[in-house]
């Protein structure tokens, strides 16, 4: 591996780690319980597993099963749900071809689903997805229920061939008549357990400019209006960044806000003045950002820089209350794109400012020692002349 261009990725790691902020989406919209994705995860294997399908495929089935929500937090009906879920997978490196999973991952056996597409027309990965997501959604199996197990049984019995086919039932059939199916499906870490037991190792060195392509529909998700990674490119070139610290920059700046998913988008975009409360919630989002990437592999620096974007020198920013000394040029750089980037757009309670008075509102913010005075010149040189603005 050349660790000039590359970092060890594994594709499963990065949306293991990821889910808790789709899970917290999912929270947020269906009032379904933290650990969702994985608890669709685990199911999915499950029957796939009893199908006999090993290796990539399975690790594949894992990747989908884990981005089958990935859209929500845009999405207003299950059809755009599956439709951008879709797009926003296209970039990942799946290690086999499989054609339209998430597009088709609602659809019904009997022809009634939203596609309208009937029985084996279906791919094999889709219906498995339909089946544990459909469970999951109608039944909380955070606890363990005796109840809640027979009547999740009886529902995929009488959907045979109508929402499901009879294979599927089957297969689910045969591996829930365990009772350790049931007691591992209420514990996480057990979940976790099973998914890296289960899944053969395919981390592989990946160039940098692949792992930003998958990372950056986090930012387009967030925000589709951002040009973080873009401001962080230009200015990059400016300070002279090699090619290895340019580029983590901008996966750092791509996924830098991952955790204001975990906020609902309600209050984010609310136009009333925020309660002491509302603030303090937005406020939390780089403890979660930390979580999450934290739990990623080879992304130790990315993560330093990614969940320091809201510190301040005068350590009056959060959530560490960081200072100059604590804050690289690196650090102080992405701070200061984050603001200038923000300032420089429409939002809900205000209009975007122009360069020129993003400049001046970032120089008083300078003055009063709480940004880099000398980055902001730098950000108005190179930025007011960019073909970003």
């Amino acid at each position: 591996m050349d660790k000039k261009t590359q970092i060890l990725f594994n594709l499963n790691n990065f949306l293991l780690a990821s889910s808790l902020s789709f899970d917290y989406v999912l929270k947020n919209k269906k009032q379904v319980s933290l650990g969702y994705l994985k608890r669709v995860t685990y199911i999915g294997l499950n029957i796939a597993l009893k199908l006999g399908i090993t290796g990539k495929e399975l690790a594949d089935l894992c990747s989908y099963c884990l981005s089958s929500n990935i859209a929500l937090y845009i999405s207003e009906d299950e059809k755009s749900l599956c439709e951008e879920s879709s797009k926003l997978i296209e970039n990942f490196e799946f290690l086999t071809k499989q054609q339209d999973v998430l597009l088709y991952q609602k659809e019904h056996f009997d022809g009634t689903g939203i596609f309208n597409k009937l029985g084996e027309e279906i791919p094999l990965f889709s219906q498995i997805i339909f089946l544990s997501s459909t469970l999951n959604e109608k039944f909380d199996f955070s606890s363990f229920n005796e109840n809640t197990k027979q009547n999740a049984i009886n529902f995929v019995i009488e959907n045979e061939n109508i929402l499901f086919s009879k294979k599927i039932v089957n297969t689910f059939l045969e591996v829930s008549s365990s009772i350790v199916f049931w007691l591992d499906l209420e514990d996480e870490n057990d979940i976790l357990m099973f998914i890296y037991n289960t899944l053969e190792d395919f981390t592989a060195p990946m160039n940098f400019e692949n792992i930003l392509k998958i990372t950056q529909f986090i930012s387009k998700l967030e925000n589709p209006n951002t040009k973080l990674v873009d401001y962080v490119d230009l200015m990059s070139d400016y300070y002279g960044f090699d090619h290895k610290d340019k580029y983590t920059l901008k996966i750092a700046a791509s996924i830098c806000k991952i955790g204001k998913l975990v906020i609902k988008k309600e209050l984010l975009e609310k136009k009333e003045p925020l309660t002491q409360n509302e603030i303090e919630k937005i406020k939390t989002y780089p403890y979660y950002t930390k979580k999450i990437l934290s739990n990623i592999i080879g992304f130790n620096d990315i993560m330093q820089w990614a969940i320091k974007i809201q510190e301040r020198l005068d350590a009056s920013g959060y959530i560490y209350s960081l200072d100059a000394k604590s804050l690289s040029l690196k650090d102080r750089l992405l701070i200061n794109l984050s603001i200038y980037d923000a300032l420089r757009q429409d939002k809900t309670y205000r209009k975007k400012y122009s360069h020129k008075e993003t400049i001046e509102i970032m120089t008083e913010e300078a003055k009063s020692g709480k940004i880099d005075e000398s980055i902001v010149k730098n950000i108005d040189e190179i930025l007011y002349n960019s073909n970003t603005l």
